[in-house]
């Protein structure tokens, strides 16, 4: 068993200097008057200074007690606090409001605080004595314990923008990858995501914005869904390919829930200003809703006249069929079909069907999209790491930021097809086992590596033949984003007689979803065995 790893005691500090030297370097010119003051102010601080300050920036706060801070390895607090003071990186008793003051203090504490006010309630929940000083305008008056509020936060959380591009990932990165938890790519950073300030604010804008989207998992109402609306830029703002593409998926988002909130006017409005799919999907049906038969007619000829996908322009072809008043005619012969009876052990319908099939003799993995996005993550792998302009800018990427986009395959068309028709079942078997060995763990957006072993690599190579692992190599990569779900839930293999299947498991009440369909179409059109089984419970 491997010993746990046991990071330096100042491992913050070290990780902390290297975001701050690689912004430094990267971006100078781009930051204003305040970033550039606290990088060089930074660096004048005492190394116990600059520990404290990291240590609480990254803390959850935004305000901290100063007789609750404990870090061994700072010689003296005091000191460290003093220091921070003098150079403006901390404020001293910032001004608080009851809600602030009750994240740092307990009940009892508060009571002591407020004798006079919350006597009368004392055995009432915190929470409840809370309110009770909100309602009455309560202010916070000298409080028996001194409190700090590390400054210069926005300039650090743009520094950190500038780092990672986005808001979602944090220094916890560094940590991780130092306990050895997760593993990156050794990737050339030749790149930068940004060139001017004036996309850099966008950047952070439209992060801040996503952050209200999504804040808590939280479902906006409609009043917030309409104040978030006002906020938006407009769509001619952006030029940055990459910030269009968050700004489109920013809208489809916004779209999305104005649309579950019956406001389906507005929200068609909203789709206008993305053109990223599912956009113009969601615009059609919304106006079939609204009786605009001619107008969601349109859209669909638009769509099929230039399809972002196979799934937009499947919709495209059998939604405006709908429209016109065509039944829906059931292809009984397209898909193999049966219905499977089974006695419900509580398990996952799948995990039952497993079991079933391995009862016949087969041997099976539920595998769903894992096996061949795994198996082209690593036959690929190389191709997707390559060395190429925006692909990467800073080193906790888990593939190129175009990779989910149209941009990917064109760049790498010719390598794609070159390494297509290079494929031989020797050849494609030897390089991913290699890779496989090579690179377990480092992060791929292809490859879930708990769902890969050597043992399902060989046998999918041996058995499944190798004209229709190229042609589902080949669908996959030419549109990674719509193209990598929709497998079958279990594939199947009969060594002894050289056979394999997929299966898509259904359970009671359960039915198709357009990406499924489509990749068992693709299945039948090039004679990979699938079937479809419904269960229905004995």
């Amino acid at each position: 068993m491997q010993a746990p790893v046991v990071l330096p005691e100042d491992y913050y500090l070290t990780n902390f200097q290297k975001l701050l030297g690689f912004v430094e370097q990267r971006y100078a010119d781009l930051l204003n008057c305040s970033e550039t003051d606290f990088l060089n102010t930074f660096q004048l601080l005492e190394e116990d200074a600059q520990k404290l300050y990291v240590r609480l920036a990254s803390r959850k706060g935004p305000v901290f007690r100063a007789d609750k801070l404990n870090y061994p390895e700072i010689t003296s607090i005091e000191l460290a606090v003093n220091e921070l003071v003098g150079a403006g990186f901390i404020q001293v008793n910032p001004p608080l409001d009851i809600v602030l003051l009750s994240d740092l203090i307990t009940k009892s504490e508060l009571l002591l605080c407020f004798p006079d006010q919350l006597e009368p309630y004392r055995r009432e929940r915190k929470q409840t004595l809370v309110n009770r000083l909100v309602d009455s305008g309560e202010a916070c008056l000298d409080l028996p314990f001194t409190t700090l509020q590390p400054l210069y936060m926005e300039e650090l959380r743009t520094l950190l923008f500038l780092f990672f591009g986005n808001l979602s990932q944090d220094l916890t990165e560094f940590v991780l990858q130092d306990l050895g938890l997760t593993r990156f790519e050794n990737y050339p950073l030749k790149s930068r995501l940004f060139n001017r300030r004036e996309e850099l604010e966008q950047g952070l804008s439209l992060s801040q914005l996503w952050q209200e989207v999504a804040y808590d998992n939280k479902k906006l109402d409609l009043d917030e869904l309409q104040t978030l609306v006002t906020k938006l830029p407009s769509s001619s703002d952006f030029i940055h390919p990459t910030l269009k593409r968050r700004y489109a998926r920013l809208v489809n988002a916004i779209a999305r829930d104005l649309e579950r909130q019956g406001a389906l006017r507005e929200a068609i409005a909203c789709f206008q200003q993305s053109y990223l799919p599912p956009s113009r999907e969601r615009r059609t049906r919304i106006m079939a809703k609204l009786n605009d038969t001619d107008g969601a007619l349109s859209l669909c000829e638009e769509i099929e006249a230039s399809p972002a996908s196979s799934l937009e322009l499947a919709f495209a072809h059998r939604f405006s069929k709908t429209l016109m008043g065509e039944k829906r005619r059931r292809q009984s012969a397209r898909f193999n079909e049966r219905t499977l009876e089974l006695n419900d052990n509580g398990q996952r319908v799948e995990f039952q069907v497993q079991e079933y099939f391995r009862n016949q003799g087969w041997q099976v993995f539920y595998v769903e999209n894992a096996l061949i996005n795994g198996l082209a993550g690593l036959w690929f792998w190389d191709i997707i790491f390559a060395d190429r302009d925006g692909a990467f800018f800073h080193p906790f990427q888990s593939g190129p930021a175009d990779l989910m986009t149209p941009d990917f395959y064109r760049s790498g068309k010719g390598a794609i097809h070159h390494r297509l028709s290079s494929m031989s079942e020797s050849h494609l078997l030897d390089t991913l086992l290699t890779t496989y060995n090579e690179k377990h763990g480092i992060n791929n957006r292809l490859v879930i590596w708990p769902a890969l072993s050597p043992e399902l690599i060989t046998l999918a190579v041996s058995l499944i033949p190798l004209e229709q692992l190229r042609a589902m190599f080949q669908r996959l990569m030419f549109d990674i984003a719509h193209n990598r779900t929709g497998f079958p839930d279990l594939i199947l293999f009969d060594v002894e007689n050289k056979k394999y299947q997929w299966v898509e498991v259904k359970g009671p009440g359960d039915r198709l979803q357009e990406n499924q369909k489509l990749w068992l179409a693709f299945f039948l059109e090039n004679g990979v065995p699938a079937e479809v089984v419904y269960v229905s419970w004995s």
